[in-house]
């Protein structure tokens, strides 16, 4: 009887409600600038700032991120819980403002570290101003992802807003991810440069997520009142039983663990394997550009086709294009012009293969942030709860989960297969066994295990 609800109600034609505007559209959209720069960021420079500047050990360092990862974790669902309860008398909007201004704050902090004497005292330093980081960062991220799925209870109108995060997103990868560490270099030498980076990239974040408080502040949310007596054991039960959201997190899980796996060798298949790290840049570049043109392209298939449809395309088109960096290198386009008669330079190979494996990235992404949003509307409709909170931060500790697991599962897989890591600048020399393993940790397993994630998601059943 539920299952036969739950399929009735995903598959209804959307709502009829007012469209969202296209400036409220644009003021959500705007604070995932922020936010990927926030995420991106330290990933990718703690470890440099906290081994090269403050002097710290890297396994000293590796112990210091870890633990405010594995505190983020609980940390997502009590703050989506929290924002649930306060939902119809505060509002999502004072989390989104609290977690903009601390974000901001946080940011400056973990790149003002104090010259400590001891190493230890530095790691104890850093691990704490991150901790402190994430948490501020979730009071702004669950609340952002659970805004959603309030805006509109069109599930049409609910993708379009999403796309708009998503263009947003990419410009915040192209800062964060593409351009914190030259950033650093060029504002100063050492602590100097990370110190000034971390002030103008903070004052981004509390630009753009601002932009976002303001949006959401004067934008009427679809909210319900908690019912009298809800406990957290209780809102398990019901992510649990919704169907549709079980099977979806789960193959989300699965999708980006193998997403993670490739992101971890992803400079290293460039430099031990094609021997061209200028490539690198290149397929960056076309990535990012795909979102351009997969975010507009995706909603106008998603009135054409079920999301359901687009999603599975989307995984599918990015196991393909992985795969397929088995044969890159400098003999792929002399192959192709011999047997299909077309010429193929190398660099145009590179760009082609990064704009089609952004777009079907996106276009995956986009479902599953959509369907995420249906899944909620499902729960609300059915139980009369608002949970929107709850399923977001759960779907977001499972996100961080997944990109945690990816790069350990990698790591072992490497070392397993003889690869060894280089103690100065440039490549060290590796064994034929050694490379096939790389190889196989970029293009081969990812992609299998991205397809093998679409079993968990035979069972989903929605609009």
């Amino acid at each position: 009887m539920l299952e036969a609800t739950y399929d009735a109600a995903m598959t209804s034609p959307p709502a009829r409600t007012p469209r969202v505007s296209l400036a409220t559209r644009l003021g959500y959209g705007s604070g995932a600038v922020g936010a990927q720069i926030f995420r991106d960021t330290p990933a990718l420079i703690l470890p440099i700032y906290m081994i090269t500047v403050l002097g710290i050990p890297a396994w000293m360092a590796g112990i210091a991120i870890l633990i405010p990862k594995a505190w983020i974790v609980f940390c997502d669902p009590l703050v989506g819980g929290w924002s649930d309860r306060r939902a119809t008398s505060w509002g999502r909007a004072p989390f989104l403002g609290a977690g903009a201004l601390l974000s901001a704050l946080a940011f400056v902090l973990m790149f003002s570290a104090p010259d400590f004497a001891s190493p230890l005292a530095s790691a104890a330093y850093m691990s704490l101003a991150f901790a402190l980081a994430s948490t501020a960062y979730s009071l702004f991220s669950v609340p952002y992802l659970s805004v959603a799925s309030e805006m509109s209870e069109s599930p049409r109108e609910r993708t379009t807003i999403l796309a708009y995060r998503l263009v947003f997103l990419a410009v915040g990868v192209a800062i964060g991810a593409g351009y914190a560490l030259p950033v650093a270099q060029w504002l100063g030498d050492g602590w100097h440069g990370f110190n000034r980076m971390g002030m103008l990239y903070g004052l981004v974040c509390l630009v753009s997520m601002g932009v976002t408080w303001a949006t959401v502040r004067r934008t009427r949310l679809i909210t319900l009142p908690r019912p009298e007596g809800a406990t957290g054991k209780a809102d398990i039960l019901a992510l649990w039983r919704n169907r549709g959201f079980v099977s979806l997190a789960t193959t989300y899980f699965f999708a980006l663990t193998a997403q993670g796996m490739t992101y971890t060798v992803f400079g290293l298949f460039f430099l031990y394997v094609l021997h061209d790290a200028g490539a690198l840049a290149i397929v960056n570049v076309f990535a990012a550009a795909s979102v351009l043109v997969a975010q507009p392209l995706t909603v106008w298939l998603s009135r054409r086709f079920s999301k359901r449809a687009l999603f599975v395309t989307g995984v599918l088109g990015w196991s393909l294009f992985c795969l397929s960096w088995i044969t890159a290198g400098p003999t792929e386009n002399g192959w192709i012009a011999a047997h299909l008669g077309i010429p193929a330079p190398g660099i145009v190979l590179m760009a082609l293969r990064g704009f089609l494996w952004g777009l079907f990235n996106s276009m995956y992404l986009l479902m599953a942030l959509s369907m995420l949003t249906d899944t909620i509307q499902h729960d609300r409709e059915t139980t009369g709860a608002s949970r929107a909170g709850v399923y977001s931060g759960v779907f977001s500790a499972l996100e961080k989960v997944a990109f945690a697991l990816g790069p350990a599962i990698t790591g072992v897989l490497l070392s397993l297969g003889g690869f060894v890591g280089a103690k100065g600048s440039g490549a060290v020399p590796q064994t034929p066994g050694a490379l096939t393993t790389l190889v196989l940790c970029f293009a081969v397993y990812p992609a299998v295990l991205k397809a093998l994630s679409l079993l968990a998601f035979i069972r989903y059943r929605g609009h």
